[in-house]
């Protein structure tokens, strides 16, 4: 009787295998490295180059005077700038000067404008920005104005043409033409929520140059109501950005923070908050990372993420898993393997996190996913952002929002879901987080809901998506890099209870 009861709950269990080994919940603290698979995540650059800045105060040679320099475009924050107090944008900010660029390389950038001094690294832009982001090709330089907030959303104009993959030019000279320009921020415009005024003026090609007759329509029209017709231009903020505590301590220079090339620019005649500054003498401006050569660290591509010694994250002792994460072609990932779950099985995962880098377009996922899957050529790894089995969060979104924390999942280019709106991510704050996936909730169809620092996101599986999934296995617990090409998230987790049982 005895021998018949154990074999009927071993049967039983075994007909529903996938849901009781979801019932079991892993804990790592990382206070030692638990020794994880790893695949393309430590890797080492072929090539590092070597990083030249040599700008601040600029006393040689005629005219009394400038800022500007050799600006390199580089991982590591450079600057120049006139320390200001903490502005915030419930204040008046303003500025006006003269710019001329005498160089320019392929994937050069610089920005000048009002920002934080204290700059992580690697986000391309500096957040907590106001001002002139410009971007050097070899023929020359376009030129965008942006704000950028302490939560790393963007809202701004290109000043030159722009049309993303199809238009490009390159119209602000690079042969010393002098520029004039000006900066007004009014945070009582728009309605209260803030506004921008940028004017712009100088020798320029008309915009009839830079098209020819067989240019696309929208190429044509774009550079119809751009620079140098059109010298003034406005940007409102959009609702709750001056509510996101960004501040400004320094009104000066500061290098594109991503590997790329030089610029040869100066800027004069400046006039900001209402002080005048023309580079007659040495203004003793704050400076840092400015007058030095060094081997890059951060190069394009190249993963560096797995078990780190650190505590970002904010877990109870040393020790976390994270790093840089290159949005690339190359997938790679860091994840404990396990006994294979199903879109069938209850999962849940809980811990810390911390942003502490996002750049433009970068994005990177953590979760359970399949390592390799049908399809996948002799030794390829699938990634499970296009054709593999995920099932988890998403850090990303478009440069407007910032770095959203959004449940994900995908089985297949045709199966698969992300809300469009969720939890948008602080760089520098860490947050508790979870995650929890019900297959039986949304009437049978499956949901999964993701919660940061107490903003909930749910995502409703679609009906009949489960039935499309029965193939679909979960065999890993970690964090991976996706593609196509960009830039870098730095992030970092600790302190998880995840579902998984180690596997054999």
């Amino acid at each position: 009787m005895h021998k018949t009861i154990v074999c009927l709950l071993v049967v039983a269990c075994a007909a529903v295998a996938p849901v009781c080994g979801a019932a079991e919940m892993r804990t790592q603290s990382f206070d030692s490295d638990p020794g994880w698979e790893g695949q393309n995540n430590r890797v080492v650059p072929k090539n590092r180059p070597t990083v030249r800045q040599d700008f601040g105060w600029d006393g040689a040679g005629g005219g009394g005077g400038k800022m500007g320099g050799l600006v390199t475009r580089a991982s590591e924050p450079a600057f120049y700038g006139a320390a200001i107090g903490n502005k915030t944008l419930d204040d008046k900010l303003s500025a006006s000067g003269t710019l001329s660029i005498t160089k320019t390389t392929g994937g050069a950038g610089v920005f000048i404008g009002f920002f934080t001094a204290k700059q992580p690294g690697a986000s391309g832009r500096p957040t907590g920005s106001l001002g002139l982001d410009i971007d050097g090709e070899n023929g020359g330089a376009r030129l965008a104005v942006r704000l950028i907030t302490a939560r790393n959303q963007s809202c701004g104009t290109f000043i030159t043409p722009y049309v993303p993959g199809k238009f490009r030019p390159t119209p602000i000279r690079n042969d010393g033409t002098k520029y004039t320009w000006k900066l007004d921020y009014d945070p009582n415009g728009a309605g209260g929520r803030g506004r921008f005024t940028f004017e712009f003026r100088g020798e320029q090609p008309k915009p009839g140059a830079l098209v020819t007759a067989d240019s696309p329509e929208i190429a044509k029209k774009e550079a119809s109501i751009r620079f140098p017709d059109t010298t003034t231009f406005s940007v409102d903020l959009p609702e709750g950005f001056k509510q996101q505590g960004t501040t400004f301590d320094h009104f000066g220079m500061m290098n594109m923070m991503k590997a790329g090339g030089q610029f040869i620019i100066h800027v004069d005649d400046v006039e900001y908050l209402g002080k005048r500054e023309d580079f007659s003498k040495d203004p003793q401006w704050d400076q840092s990372g400015n007058r030095r050569t060094y081997e890059a660290s951060d190069v394009g591509g190249a993963h560096n993420f797995g078990y780190s010694e650190t505590n970002h994250a904010g877990g109870a002792k040393a020790g976390e898993i994270g790093g840089t994460f290159w949005r690339t072609d190359k997938w790679g990932y860091y994840a404990e393997k396990i006994e294979p779950l199903t879109f069938d099985d209850r999962i849940e995962a809980r811990g810390k996190v911390i942003l502490v880098v996002g750049g433009v377009d970068a994005d990177m996922c953590f979760g359970w996913f399949r390592s390799k899957g049908e399809g996948a050529g002799e030794g390829e790894d699938r990634a499970p952002n296009r054709t593999g089995d995920f099932l988890g969060i998403k850090v990303g979104g478009p440069t407007r929002i910032g770095h959203m924390f959004v449940p994900s999942f995908t089985v297949n280019e045709n199966v698969r879901g992300q809300p469009d709106k969720g939890p948008v991510m602080r760089p520098g704050k860490a947050c508790d987080w979870s995650i929890v996936y019900d297959p039986s909730a949304n009437n049978g169809n499956g949901a999964i809901t993701a919660t940061l620092d107490g903003e909930s996101t749910t995502l409703n599986l679609k009906p009949g998506q489960r039935t499309k999934m029965k193939d679909a296995r979960l065999d890993h617990f970690g964090m991976f890099a996706i593609g196509p090409g960009g830039q870098i998230v730095k992030i970092f987790l600790d302190d998880l209870q995840y579902t998984g049982r180690p596997a054999k």
